[in-house]
């Protein structure tokens, strides 16, 4: 039973991630495209003692404005936790 909770963690902090982390590829493409220059880094991986994911993303909106994201997910066998940092123009 608890390595089925530790699973289900893992999944739960991973999943919005993947799904974030696709949505930023698709509207924001790097240079030559509508909103310009831009960086995106994910990290993620799961094993028996629990899971952690991690990304950073940063370039500018459609109206021109920068921003910054980085965020940091980790789930264990003792808890689960997390951290964001993010700042815009």
């Amino acid at each position: 039973m608890r390595k089925i909770a530790k699973y289900v963690a893992v999944g739960a902090l991973v999943t919005p991630l993947v799904i974030g982390s696709a949505g930023f590829a698709s509207a924001h493409d790097g240079p030559g495209y509508v909103n310009g220059p831009g960086y995106g880094k994910a990290q993620n991986s799961a094993s028996a003692n629990g899971g952690q994911t991690a990304a950073t993303f940063s370039g500018f909106t459609p109206d021109g404005k920068a921003y910054f994201l980085t965020t940091i997910k980790k789930a264990g066998p003792k808890g689960a936790g997390g951290n964001t940092v993010g700042s815009h123009s």
